[in-house]
């Protein structure tokens, strides 16, 4: 048997007024998933324990069979693993964000998704001046990079930039222990920035510029059993970002670069799928990350969010459900890791719809995919269990 899960990102959300009271995923043309939820079970599943904060780290590492209260040690950590950085002794790897951030709000914790290229010009310059802070960055993909600092930092308390969006950045800044240190070093990097060749640049072109850095999500490596002594399976992560493709490669799967993936909308989805049926040729279990979903519901854009839905629908799963008709031993689960609900521009707790189809599964009693039409009657509290199911012979 060969098993795939597809994955939209934060693609559940909440009825909004000007797509009809309807949420992204009821509004989008979802032709394929809505036909696989008819020939196949669905039903809803809470992906994140109540004592967590709702995140992609959280409910990944649950949806792959591991509980997050028990392996959890923070989401830079996990960044650290797929860019292949060990973290020293006396040091905590943290997210470092590049933002917007203008009259003391966050405008964009993207920085306008600043490219990879531009974000590792800055970070350069931040390891070039700054330096005598003992802080080292890390470029990663777009805005998402790392740095390593002072693990007497682990007790700050770091909000993600993303909960942040629109909003006066001061009740949102780091507290606890170190909170000064950390204050200081934004303050200089943002000295730095401001006189910054690329973001004299941007500015040049009307994009935004890379105001400041933000850091969060601090911690030490996590130790996970490797997916395969788990399961009995090995299995390969195809995404576009460093968190993804960390958890993957802590769980001893395979995960390759795929040219073109952005993280957004302009990604490669066919060199994704591509990616992802190649790796099913040697390994059992493959796992396809669409971050666009998620990155428009961070936006606060419905309209984006449908057009990544309806992407991520005939670019990704479709594709993907024609080559498992050709088989006679695949088995496919589509589902988000969240909601990212666009009225509020970040992550919530809710239960998310998901789908099985394949090999061995009946027909069950949706109508469609989407938040309200998928079965009632098969519900998990916990995403291992969900996993479990959808691994039964």
């Amino acid at each position: 048997m060969k098993y795939i899960v597809c994955l939209g990102d934060g693609m559940a959300d909440w009825p909004i007024k000007s797509l009809g009271d309807r949420t992204p995923l009821q509004a989008a043309k979802t032709p394929t998933m809505d036909l696989m939820a008819q020939q196949g079970q669905s039903g809803r599943v809470l992906t994140v324990p109540s004592h967590l904060k709702p995140g992609s780290d959280v409910a990944n590492i649950g949806i792959l069979g591991y509980d997050p209260s028990l392996y959890y040690t923070g989401r830079a950590p996990i960044e650290a693993a797929s860019m292949g950085l060990r973290i020293p002794d006396g040091q905590l790897a943290f997210r470092c964000n590049l933002v917007t951030i203008q009259e003391d709000v966050m405008v964009d914790f993207t920085a306008e998704h600043v490219s990879s290229a531009e974000g590792e010009a800055l970070l350069a310059t931040l390891n070039s001046e700054l330096s005598f802070f003992g802080v080292q960055f890390f470029p990663g993909v777009s805005y998402r990079n790392l740095a390593l600092w002072d693990d007497r930092l682990a007790a700050l308390s770091c909000t993600p930039p993303h909960d942040v969006t629109d909003k006066e950045i001061r009740p949102y800044l780091p507290q606890g222990k170190g909170a000064d240190r950390v204050a200081k070093l934004v303050a200089a990097a943002r000295l730095i920035l401001a006189a910054h060749p690329v973001n004299r640049a941007r500015t040049d072109k009307g994009l935004l510029p890379v105001t400041d850095i933000w850091l969060w999500g601090q911690g030490k490596m996590p130790n996970l059993p490797l997916f395969e002594t788990q399961h009995g399976l090995t299995g390969g992560m195809v995404t576009a970002v460093d968190l993804l493709k960390g958890i993957g490669q802590l769980i001893g799967f395979e995960t390759p670069d795929v040219e073109g993936a952005t993280g957004f909308l302009d990604t490669n989805y066919a060199g994704k799928v591509e990616t992802g049926l190649r790796l099913l040729e040697s390994h059992d279990f493959v796992f396809i990350h669409i971050e666009a979903p998620d990155e428009a519901g961070h936006m606060g854009r419905e309209d984006l969010k449908v057009e990544a839905i309806e992407a991520f629908d005939s670019q990704v799963v479709s594709p993907i459900l024609a080559y498992a008709k050709q088989q006679s031993d695949v088995r496919i689960m589509v589902l988000p890791d969240h909601p990212t609900p666009c009225a509020l521009k970040t992550h919530t707790s809710d239960r998310v719809p998901f789908l099985i189809y394949g090999a061995g599964i009946s027909a069950g009693l949706a109508t469609a995919f989407n938040e309200t039409e998928v079965s009632a009657a098969l519900s998990f509290d916990t995403p291992w269990e969900l996993l479990a199911y959808f691994l039964k012979k």
